[in-house]
């Protein structure tokens, strides 16, 4: 199987595994496997939970919808194909690692890993210009700004990771580690200043204190909290990988160590629906309500049905009824009549 030295966008000189036995091929090869589960499992549920609840549709969560997206993309197709490879190192299991194959983990790999810490960066960003700016921002944030926003997030992922792969194939790998280290870093800067920034306008008390509706501020800060949480996790999850990879140009690393950076890279994937679970209680609310239903669609049909059913029993029995006492009135009526007639007679 073909080896592989590019670093981009996970350390994937963790591939050449010939320094580890079968036995850790085995073990790492079951934990990316466990992570790739969680994250498909967890953002197809997060997709369809915030696609079907229309209070979790604000404006301000469509970019974590974004972000949900691209993971469920990793979890799915990248994950799988990074562990194909993983394990044909480790001679788990025999298999061409084709230049196709090859080429769809690179595109799909890059571009879902740069959608997710460009979509953090603008989640941070726009956090800040909320908080800092809330009458501008309230004026400007409407459904298409954010749509426009999506789209801006996956046009800078195509571009910057053609830009990504282009250099790998073009220059040694330590300058690509160099280039790849100051994109990372300046975006890690971003994200860090903008949540620094939100920070000391929640310690002096800010415009949100300030405001006249009180409900609309407390709810502000509570997305905003719960976006800083999410961020910090991605921030979290990069950092090591990007300090690995620095410190790969100049001494060489545990295959352990590597191992251990990517996993906990993918993980960032499957941690965010755990954080909407626990921060938006909304979420946790629908998620818990389709899970209760699940399975019980026929027994509700049946339901609804029978007392379908009992309803037209109960209508056609009344009408019988009725039929019945119109008949006896005109009997009552002829007999009375009759009994006129002879009298009248008489």
């Amino acid at each position: 199987m073909q080896k592989n030295s590019s670093i981009n966008p996970r350390n994937d000189s963790v591939l050449l595994a010939g320094s580890l036995g079968r036995a850790d091929g085995v073990a790492w090869c079951s934990a990316f496997a466990v992570v790739s589960l969680f994250t498909v499992v967890g953002n197809l549920l997060a997709v369809i939970v915030f696609a079907l609840n229309r209070k979790l549709r604000k404006n301000s969560f469509l970019l974590v919808i974004n972000m949900a997206f691209a993971d469920l993309l990793l979890g799915a197709v990248s994950l799988p194909l990074f562990i194909y490879q993983l394990g044909g190192n480790f001679e788990l299991w025999q298999g061409e690692w084709s230049s196709s194959l090859e080429m769809l983990y690179r595109i799909v790999d890059t571009v879902c890993a740069q959608s997710s810490i460009i979509t953090a960066a603008f989640i941070a960003v726009e956090r800040f210009y909320s908080i800092g700016w809330p009458l501008k921002h309230r004026s400007i944030a409407t459904r298409r700004a954010y749509y426009a926003l999506i789209t801006l997030v996956w046009i800078f992922a195509v571009v910057i990771s053609s830009a990504i792969i282009h250099t790998l194939k073009n220059q040694p790998i330590h300058v690509s580690i160099y280039i790849w280290m100051a994109y990372a870093c300046s975006l890690m800067l971003i994200i860090s200043g903008c949540y620094i920034g939100i920070w000391r306008k929640y310690k002096q008390g800010g415009n949100l204190l300030q405001a006249q509706n009180r409900r609309l501020a407390r709810n502000n800060k509570q997305s905003t909290k719960t976006l800083l949480v999410i961020t910090l996790v991605v921030l979290m999850s990069w950092l090591p990988l990007v300090i690995t990879n620095t410190i790969c140009v100049y001494v060489p690393v545990s295959h352990d160590v590597l191992l251990f950076v990517n996993l906990l890279n993918f993980s960032n994937s499957f941690a965010n629906p755990v954080i909407y679970s626990l921060r938006i209680p909304e979420f946790r609310k629908a998620l818990f309500l389709s899970a209760r239903t699940t399975g019980k669609p026929s027994v509700a049909r049946l339901a609804v049905t029978s007392t379908k059913i009992q309803l037209q029993v109960t209508l056609r029995h009344e009408l019988k009824l009725n039929e019945l006492r119109q008949e006896e009135n005109k009997d009552e009526a002829f007999e009375t009549e009759t009994e006129l007639l002879k009298l009248t007679e008489h």
